[in-house]
Protein backbone atom coordinates (compact mmCIF):
# COMPACT_ATOMS: atom_id res chain seq x y z
CA UNK A 1 0.00 0.00 0.00
CA UNK A 2 1.46 3.15 -1.09
CA UNK A 3 -1.11 5.63 -1.26
CA UNK A 4 -3.95 6.57 0.95
CA UNK A 5 -6.60 8.75 0.12
CA UNK A 6 -9.41 9.94 2.51
CA UNK A 7 -11.84 12.64 1.44
CA UNK A 8 -12.85 15.16 3.96
CA UNK A 9 -15.79 17.46 4.38
CA UNK A 10 -13.83 18.62 8.24
CA UNK A 11 -17.40 16.95 9.79
CA UNK A 12 -16.66 14.15 12.84
CA UNK A 13 -16.88 11.25 10.90
CA UNK A 14 -14.03 12.55 8.41
CA UNK A 15 -12.15 13.43 11.28
CA UNK A 16 -12.19 9.45 12.09
CA UNK A 17 -11.21 8.61 8.76
CA UNK A 18 -8.51 10.71 8.85
CA UNK A 19 -7.44 9.35 11.92
CA UNK A 20 -7.73 5.97 10.82
CA UNK A 21 -5.55 7.44 7.25
CA UNK A 22 -2.76 8.47 10.20
CA UNK A 23 -2.19 5.61 11.43
CA UNK A 24 -2.48 3.64 8.45
CA UNK A 25 -0.06 5.84 6.32
CA UNK A 26 2.79 5.26 9.33
CA UNK A 27 2.00 1.29 9.51
CA UNK A 28 2.26 0.97 5.78
CA UNK A 29 4.84 3.96 5.34
CA UNK A 30 2.66 5.11 2.46
CA UNK A 31 1.26 8.75 1.53
CA UNK A 32 -1.77 10.01 2.47
CA UNK A 33 -3.83 12.37 0.36
CA UNK A 34 -6.40 14.50 1.87
CA UNK A 35 -8.81 15.79 -0.25
CA UNK A 36 -11.56 18.05 0.21
CA UNK A 37 -14.32 18.86 -2.48
CA UNK A 38 -15.50 22.17 -1.82
CA UNK A 39 -18.04 24.47 -3.53
CA UNK A 40 -16.09 26.76 -5.85
CA UNK A 41 -16.68 26.67 -10.03
CA UNK A 42 -15.21 24.33 -12.10
CA UNK A 43 -12.93 26.66 -13.69
CA UNK A 44 -11.52 28.33 -10.41
CA UNK A 45 -8.08 28.09 -11.49
CA UNK A 46 -8.47 29.67 -14.68
CA UNK A 47 -10.11 32.82 -13.23
CA UNK A 48 -8.19 35.99 -12.80
CA UNK A 49 -7.16 37.81 -9.12
CA UNK A 50 -9.50 40.23 -10.29
CA UNK A 51 -12.61 37.95 -10.96
CA UNK A 52 -11.70 35.88 -7.70
CA UNK A 53 -12.13 38.96 -6.04
CA UNK A 54 -16.06 39.45 -7.24
CA UNK A 55 -16.53 36.25 -5.83
CA UNK A 56 -15.29 36.74 -1.86
CA UNK A 57 -17.61 33.74 -0.36
CA UNK A 58 -16.03 31.27 -2.90
CA UNK A 59 -12.24 33.09 -1.77
CA UNK A 60 -13.80 32.70 1.93
CA UNK A 61 -14.65 28.93 1.61
CA UNK A 62 -11.20 28.37 -0.02
CA UNK A 63 -9.45 30.24 2.88
CA UNK A 64 -11.32 27.90 5.23
CA UNK A 65 -10.46 24.92 3.78
CA UNK A 66 -6.86 25.72 4.06
CA UNK A 67 -6.76 26.77 7.45
CA UNK A 68 -8.81 23.63 8.63
CA UNK A 69 -6.14 21.06 6.03
CA UNK A 70 -3.17 23.44 7.86
CA UNK A 71 -3.89 21.65 11.09
CA UNK A 72 -3.44 18.26 9.56
CA UNK A 73 -0.36 19.29 8.00
CA UNK A 74 1.12 20.17 11.14
CA UNK A 75 -0.19 17.09 12.74
CA UNK A 76 1.87 15.04 9.63
CA UNK A 77 4.85 17.37 10.54
CA UNK A 78 5.06 16.26 13.76
CA UNK A 79 4.71 12.37 13.14
CA UNK A 80 6.91 12.25 10.29
CA UNK A 81 4.05 11.29 7.79
CA UNK A 82 3.83 11.61 4.34
CA UNK A 83 0.81 14.37 3.28
CA UNK A 84 -0.79 15.94 0.61
CA UNK A 85 -3.29 17.94 0.53
CA UNK A 86 -5.93 18.87 -2.36
CA UNK A 87 -9.11 21.17 -2.36
CA UNK A 88 -10.67 20.92 -5.43
CA UNK A 89 -14.17 22.36 -6.46
CA UNK A 90 -17.10 20.52 -9.05
CA UNK A 91 -18.70 17.42 -8.65
CA UNK A 92 -17.49 15.14 -5.68
CA UNK A 93 -17.44 11.76 -7.27
CA UNK A 94 -15.94 13.19 -10.51
CA UNK A 95 -13.32 14.58 -8.79
CA UNK A 96 -12.66 11.45 -6.20
CA UNK A 97 -12.59 9.35 -9.37
CA UNK A 98 -9.83 12.12 -10.65
CA UNK A 99 -7.47 12.28 -7.86
CA UNK A 100 -7.60 8.17 -7.28
CA UNK A 101 -6.51 8.31 -10.98
CA UNK A 102 -4.16 10.63 -10.31
CA UNK A 103 -2.48 9.62 -7.12
CA UNK A 104 -2.78 6.03 -8.14
CA UNK A 105 -4.39 5.52 -4.86
CA UNK A 106 -4.36 1.73 -3.27
CA UNK A 107 -6.83 2.87 -0.69
CA UNK A 108 -9.91 4.74 -0.09
CA UNK A 109 -11.05 5.28 3.46
CA UNK A 110 -14.63 7.36 3.99
CA UNK A 111 -16.06 8.37 7.06
CA UNK A 112 -20.55 8.08 7.32
CA UNK A 113 -22.43 9.04 9.72
CA UNK A 114 -22.94 6.95 12.98
CA UNK A 115 -26.18 5.65 15.19
CA UNK A 116 -26.93 8.99 15.85
CA UNK A 117 -28.16 9.39 12.38
CA UNK A 118 -26.55 13.55 12.35
CA UNK A 119 -26.52 14.92 9.06
CA UNK A 120 -23.02 14.70 7.77
CA UNK A 121 -22.08 15.45 4.33
CA UNK A 122 -20.94 11.69 3.31
CA UNK A 123 -23.99 10.42 4.89
CA UNK A 124 -25.50 7.73 2.17
CA UNK A 125 -25.51 8.97 -1.17
CA UNK A 126 -21.47 10.30 -1.82
CA UNK A 127 -20.43 7.03 -0.08
CA UNK A 128 -22.99 4.59 -1.57
CA UNK A 129 -21.44 6.15 -4.80
CA UNK A 130 -18.47 5.79 -4.37
CA UNK A 131 -18.98 2.46 -3.27
CA UNK A 132 -20.29 2.01 -6.20
CA UNK A 133 -17.77 3.51 -8.84
CA UNK A 134 -14.65 3.42 -7.79
CA UNK A 135 -12.29 0.15 -8.59
CA UNK A 136 -10.15 0.38 -5.52
CA UNK A 137 -10.76 -0.96 -1.93
CA UNK A 138 -13.09 1.40 -0.15
CA UNK A 139 -12.86 1.50 3.71
CA UNK A 140 -16.00 3.12 5.24
CA UNK A 141 -15.61 4.32 9.67
CA UNK A 142 -18.91 5.80 11.03
CA UNK A 143 -17.23 6.14 14.74
CA UNK A 144 -14.04 6.65 16.05
CA UNK A 145 -11.62 3.15 16.99
CA UNK A 146 -9.89 3.23 19.77
CA UNK A 147 -7.10 1.03 18.55
CA UNK A 148 -6.55 0.07 15.09
CA UNK A 149 -6.14 -3.57 15.32
CA UNK A 150 -8.77 -6.33 13.35
CA UNK A 151 -8.43 -9.50 15.81
CA UNK A 152 -12.08 -10.80 14.77
CA UNK A 153 -12.91 -10.23 10.99
CA UNK A 154 -15.57 -11.37 9.01
CA UNK A 155 -15.65 -12.38 4.82
CA UNK A 156 -19.04 -12.28 3.55
CA UNK A 157 -18.99 -14.20 0.06
CA UNK A 158 -21.18 -16.25 -1.75
CA UNK A 159 -17.79 -18.41 -1.83
CA UNK A 160 -17.72 -18.96 -5.82
CA UNK A 161 -14.91 -19.27 -8.12
CA UNK A 162 -14.83 -15.40 -8.92
CA UNK A 163 -14.29 -14.92 -5.22
CA UNK A 164 -11.41 -16.18 -4.17
CA UNK A 165 -9.11 -13.43 -5.58
CA UNK A 166 -10.88 -10.83 -3.92
CA UNK A 167 -10.54 -12.88 -0.90
CA UNK A 168 -6.79 -13.29 -1.49
CA UNK A 169 -5.89 -9.83 -1.70
CA UNK A 170 -8.05 -9.72 1.63
CA UNK A 171 -5.70 -12.30 3.27
CA UNK A 172 -2.86 -10.08 2.18
CA UNK A 173 -4.31 -6.95 3.80
CA UNK A 174 -5.70 -8.35 6.74
CA UNK A 175 -2.53 -10.68 7.86
CA UNK A 176 -0.86 -7.45 8.82
CA UNK A 177 -3.14 -7.08 11.83
CA UNK A 178 -2.78 -10.81 13.07
CA UNK A 179 -5.98 -11.57 13.12
CA UNK A 180 -7.37 -14.17 16.10
CA UNK A 181 -10.42 -15.61 13.88
CA UNK A 182 -11.28 -14.97 10.27
CA UNK A 183 -15.10 -15.68 9.55
CA UNK A 184 -16.58 -17.10 6.74
CA UNK A 185 -19.71 -16.31 6.08
CA UNK A 186 -22.72 -17.21 3.98
CA UNK A 187 -26.22 -15.59 4.10
CA UNK A 188 -29.06 -17.72 2.43
CA UNK A 189 -31.98 -15.94 2.22
CA UNK A 190 -35.47 -16.88 1.80
CA UNK A 191 -35.76 -15.41 -1.88
CA UNK A 192 -34.06 -15.78 -5.00
CA UNK A 193 -30.29 -15.73 -4.16
CA UNK A 194 -31.15 -18.97 -1.44
CA UNK A 195 -28.43 -21.52 -1.89
CA UNK A 196 -28.35 -25.11 -0.26
CA UNK A 197 -26.37 -25.38 2.82
CA UNK A 198 -24.60 -28.15 1.58
CA UNK A 199 -22.73 -27.26 -1.85
CA UNK A 200 -22.45 -23.69 -0.31
CA UNK A 201 -20.66 -25.33 2.78
CA UNK A 202 -18.37 -27.23 0.32
CA UNK A 203 -17.74 -24.32 -1.91
CA UNK A 204 -16.30 -22.47 1.75
CA UNK A 205 -14.10 -25.81 2.14
CA UNK A 206 -11.87 -24.31 -1.09
CA UNK A 207 -11.37 -20.39 0.97
CA UNK A 208 -10.69 -22.31 4.41
CA UNK A 209 -7.71 -24.18 3.09
CA UNK A 210 -6.47 -20.46 1.54
CA UNK A 211 -6.45 -19.69 5.32
CA UNK A 212 -4.01 -21.52 6.89
CA UNK A 213 -2.26 -20.92 9.49
CA UNK A 214 -5.49 -18.28 10.92
CA UNK A 215 -7.92 -19.49 13.13
CA UNK A 216 -10.48 -19.86 10.33
CA UNK A 217 -14.62 -21.06 11.11
CA UNK A 218 -17.09 -20.99 8.16
CA UNK A 219 -20.95 -20.16 9.18
CA UNK A 220 -24.09 -20.65 6.94
CA UNK A 221 -26.72 -17.76 8.15
CA UNK A 222 -29.83 -17.43 7.73
CA UNK A 223 -31.60 -14.12 7.74
CA UNK A 224 -34.51 -11.86 5.80
CA UNK A 225 -31.85 -10.08 3.90
CA UNK A 226 -28.13 -10.27 3.30
CA UNK A 227 -26.93 -7.22 4.72
CA UNK A 228 -29.39 -7.81 7.62
CA UNK A 229 -28.02 -11.42 8.18
CA UNK A 230 -24.44 -9.83 7.83
CA UNK A 231 -25.21 -6.79 10.30
CA UNK A 232 -26.39 -9.87 12.53
CA UNK A 233 -24.09 -11.97 12.63
CA UNK A 234 -21.21 -9.34 13.34
CA UNK A 235 -23.27 -8.42 16.24
CA UNK A 236 -23.35 -12.00 17.33
CA UNK A 237 -19.71 -12.68 16.99
CA UNK A 238 -18.50 -8.98 17.79
CA UNK A 239 -16.23 -8.26 14.82
CA UNK A 240 -13.88 -5.66 14.04
CA UNK A 241 -13.93 -5.56 10.63
CA UNK A 242 -16.74 -6.94 8.01
CA UNK A 243 -15.35 -7.09 4.70
CA UNK A 244 -17.34 -8.06 1.11
CA UNK A 245 -16.16 -8.06 -2.42
CA UNK A 246 -17.74 -5.77 -4.49
CA UNK A 247 -16.19 -6.40 -8.12
CA UNK A 248 -18.29 -9.13 -10.06
CA UNK A 249 -21.61 -6.82 -9.27
CA UNK A 250 -24.56 -8.28 -12.11
CA UNK A 251 -27.21 -9.45 -9.32
CA UNK A 252 -27.69 -12.78 -11.72
CA UNK A 253 -24.33 -13.96 -10.93
CA UNK A 254 -23.79 -13.49 -7.29
CA UNK A 255 -25.46 -12.71 -4.37
CA UNK A 256 -23.51 -9.65 -3.05
CA UNK A 257 -24.75 -7.53 -5.99
CA UNK A 258 -24.00 -3.83 -5.65
CA UNK A 259 -26.92 -2.29 -3.73
CA UNK A 260 -26.34 -4.97 -0.99
CA UNK A 261 -23.06 -3.94 -0.66
CA UNK A 262 -24.12 -0.20 -0.30
CA UNK A 263 -26.68 -1.17 1.94
CA UNK A 264 -24.65 -2.35 4.13
CA UNK A 265 -22.15 0.13 4.26
CA UNK A 266 -24.89 2.45 5.12
CA UNK A 267 -26.73 0.46 8.12
CA UNK A 268 -23.58 -1.44 9.43
CA UNK A 269 -21.75 0.40 12.21
CA UNK A 270 -19.24 -1.78 12.16
CA UNK A 271 -16.15 -0.83 9.60
CA UNK A 272 -16.81 -2.01 6.51
CA UNK A 273 -14.37 -2.45 3.95
CA UNK A 274 -15.50 -2.94 0.14
CA UNK A 275 -13.09 -5.01 -2.31
CA UNK A 276 -12.84 -3.68 -5.41
CA UNK A 277 -9.55 -3.75 -7.67
CA UNK A 278 -9.26 -2.27 -11.69
CA UNK A 279 -8.81 -5.12 -13.55
CA UNK A 280 -5.68 -5.31 -15.52
CA UNK A 281 -5.56 -5.69 -19.28
CA UNK A 282 -4.26 -9.23 -20.35
CA UNK A 283 -1.31 -8.83 -22.90
CA UNK A 284 -1.74 -11.11 -25.79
Amino acid sequence: MKNILVPTDFSACAGYAIDLGFAFAEFFDATLHLFACIDLPDNWNELSDEEKNNLPEKKQLLENANVLLSEWRDRADREGIKLQTIISGGKFLKELQKQVTENKTDFVIMGSHGASGKQEYFIGSNTQKAIRKLHVPVFVIKNTLKEYAFKNVVFASNFDANEKEPFQKFLSFIKWFTPETIHLLSINTSGWFGQPSLLMKEAMKDFKELCEGYNCKTHFYRDLSVDVGIRHFAKEVNADLIAVSNQNRHPLKRIFSGSNVEALVNHCESPVLSLDFAEVPVEL
